[in-house]
């Protein structure tokens, strides 16, 4: 997982013992944009997709093979992931434990809508199996919750046993103890091909072992991130983007990587969130060390506020100014065109200006090493 980004995926291999086992090494595993068992989104349903607007978005896509069915969305129990679950016999409301069917396998989830009545092509849904009766669901639960807790016991044991360097992240358990799903990070690739013979006999189950990043890592264990909230990825972000050290510094931020890191120890995936927000605002700014003329003198631009839409501008030595961006026009251009014109060659304000004072070439190392 070095996943937000999903990133630094390597190949993938797989080990299948008479369909007893199975391991899935280099690539992201459950995060990232390869894998259809990532979590992608949870929380209760705060986070999760609008009934008026999604569901209602889906419900128009008629085509060859669409069916009348109840769907709506529903949190998948172990992972957090939100998907479109439906059924053509199974109504289910708010809050009810149903059980989702899945490429890895039945998983059960929890619906965060009332189900309602859809034309949807098949493979826009994960198909709904059964709806547990309320009196049936916390046992079911906790059943699941106990057997993935003697997973994660044999599992821990048998590593210690064969001394392999890896650390266990997550399990996940199939309806009816059909398949094991161990999630695991290492330094390196791992031959463990004895300890997935062990796994299978021990728990008598197919067993897959998929390796993961760091960012996965953290999506997989939780946690509260630097703004007080749970992570993003471990609630309603469903895929990793690729986040740079350079959209740290198109938006102003410092560049420490205390300042910028999450729990990952990579850099945070809300940097990407308003990046492109900033890419187009930027157009309209001059770059940062040009000549400009503002109402109280030429100066040059130290500063650029984008989401205040002005621009801090020296006049010379301990004169500094915030000016609003309609009144900064670039020396040598017309009159009254104002911050637009800065725009005209400008169009890829967000590189860096190799005019700019102190702004150094190369990011650090350290910076570097929180890129994916």
């Amino acid at each position: 997982m070095d996943a937000h980004g999903g990133q630094g995926r390597g190949g993938e291999g797989r080990h299948d013992r008479g369909g007893e086992g199975r391991h899935d090494r280099g690539g992201e595993g459950r995060g990232g944009r390869r894998r259809e068992g990532r979590p992608e989104c949870g929380d209760c349903g705060r986070h999760a997709p609008s009934p008026a607007t999604s569901l209602g978005s889906l419900a128009v896509t008629r085509g060859a093979g669409s069916r009348v069915v109840e769907a709506g969305w529903v949190r998948l129990q172990h992972t957090g992931r939100v998907v479109l679950a439906a059924s053509e016999e199974v109504r289910f409301s708010a809050l009810d434990v149903v059980l989702v069917q899945t490429e890895r396998g039945d998983v059960h989830a929890r619906a965060l809508q009332d189900s309602a009545r859809s034309t949807l092509t098949p493979d826009r849904y994960s198909r709904v199996v059964r709806r547990v009766p309320p009196a049936e669901a916390a046992a079911v639960l906790s059943r699941d919750k106990a057997r993935e807790e003697e997973a994660r016991a044999v599992f821990i044991g048998q590593v210690r046993r064969h001394r392999l360097d890896m650390h266990l992240s997550d399990v996940e358990v199939t309806h009816g103890d059909s398949r094991v799903i161990f999630y695991f990070t290492a330094p390196g690739r791992i031959d463990f091909r004895s300890l997935v013979r062990d796994l299978a006999s021990g728990i008598r189950a197919r067993i897959e072992l998929r390796q993961v990043g760091v960012r996965d890592e953290a999506r997989c264990t939780g946690g509260l991130g630097p703004c007080g909230l749970p992570l993003c990825c471990s609630t309603f972000l469903r895929d990793f983007a690729a986040v740079t050290i350079r959209m740290a510094k198109v938006q102003g931020l410092v560049p420490n990587p205390q300042k910028v890191s999450g729990l990952c120890g990579r850099l945070m995936c809300c940097l990407a969130y308003e990046q492109d927000v900033y890419v187009e605002m930027m157009k309209e700014f001059p770059k940062t060390g040009s000549m400009v003329s503002t109402p109280k003198g030429d100066g040059k631009v130290k500063e650029l506020l984008v989401m205040r839409r002005a621009v801090k501008v020296s006049l010379g030595p301990g004169q500094m100014i915030e000016v609003p961006l309609d009144e900064v026009k670039p020396l040598g251009r017309p009159a009254g065109q104002g911050g637009t014109a800065a725009a005209q060659g400008n169009a890829q304000a967000v590189e860096p200006d190799d005019g700019a004072e102190g702004e150094a070439d190369e990011d650090p190392a350290e910076l570097k090493g929180l890129e994916d």
